[in-house]
């Protein structure tokens, strides 16, 4: 039987996002979440989110949301130099993570600083209360940890902490699976059929550490439809969705962003003016509904 996770991410993003966010789950139209470690708002969110536990109906996991993308290292900026900029703002994007995962003359040294960033905003989450790093879920903003130098980091930073993760994202969306919708050929943007392409990719090795680790194997849906996850979609690709699932043995993790941001919320720690278009954009009202609907 294939198991289905309604999945939110950004839980930590602004607090109008974070109550979205909340009302799914108090709703028990979520069945995860996953937050953001490191922005300025997370401790306020993360005692918002435990005081709101006892209105849910039912459990909701929690994952680490790695970030690198956006807002200031938890690490000291001295020991990530190379993810940085002087003021302690992450500078890096896919396009260097790639880079530096083929260049033999940074990789080793770009490894170690994101695994050291990575201790440190497991242990912030840790530490808030909202995981247990006991029953370990991990995945990133915009998904860099499919990337080899940071998913070796990852990997590396899970061996120091000498515990069995119960859930590491493998960020495979299959674009098979879509091709059985023909109606909604037109509407599919290039844009994300090239980021499904590079995530697919690197799923193989994300998949071989998984079955290797004893951890169970899943699929995505969320990254082809990103920004367009309405219901009537989602429900049409989901059957072949759930049939690819069944002949992997695998689960599958929906994937949401529900959680809209105000204009008036935008801290200088947002550096990428692409990033803050989503974080505002009527898309994540579409995925909100969207989740209403699917329960």
């Amino acid at each position: 039987m294939t198991k289905i996770d309604l999945h939110a991410d950004d839980y930590a993003l602004s607090e109008s996002s974070d109550n979205d966010i909340l009302a799914l789950c108090k709703q028990g139209k979520l069945d995860s979440i996953s937050v953001i470690p490191n922005l300025q708002i997370f401790d306020a969110a993360a005692q918002k989110f435990l005081k709101a536990k006892k209105d849910f109906p039912k459990e909701v996991k929690v994952a680490v949301h790695l970030n690198v993308m956006e807002g200031k290292c938890l690490a000291d900026k001295s020991l990530v130099p190379n993810l940085v900029d002087e003021r302690g703002f992450f500078n890096v994007s896919w396009g260097k993570l790639l880079v530096f995962s083929i260049n033999p003359f940074k990789r080793k040294t770009v490894r170690s600083q994101l695994k050291a960033e990575i201790l440190a905003q497991i242990k912030r989450a840790a530490e808030s209360g909202l995981c247990d790093t006991s029953a370990l879920r991990v995945d990133s903003h915009q998904h860099p940890h499919m990337i080899p130098v940071f998913f070796d980091a990852l990997t590396d930073a899970l061996a120091q902490l000498g515990t069995k993760p119960e859930y590491v994202r493998n960020s495979q969306d299959p674009i098979l699976c879509y091709m059985t919708a023909p109606a909604l050929f037109k509407t599919y943007s290039p844009a994300n059929i090239v980021k499904c392409l590079i995530l697919n990719h690197y799923s193989r090795k994300v998949r071989r550490w998984q079955k290797k680790n004893g951890l169970k194997t899943n699929l995505l849906c969320g990254v082809f439809f990103s920004g367009h996850m309405d219901s009537k979609r989602v429900k049409k690709v989901l059957p072949s969705f759930e049939k690819k699932c069944q002949a992997r043995g695998a689960d599958l993790e929906v994937l949401f962003h529900p959680g809209t941001m105000l204009q008036n919320e935008l801290t200088p720690e947002f550096t990428k003016p692409g990033f803050n278009e989503f974080h505002f954009s009527q898309g994540r009202k579409i995925e909100f509904e969207a989740l209403q609907e699917l329960r």
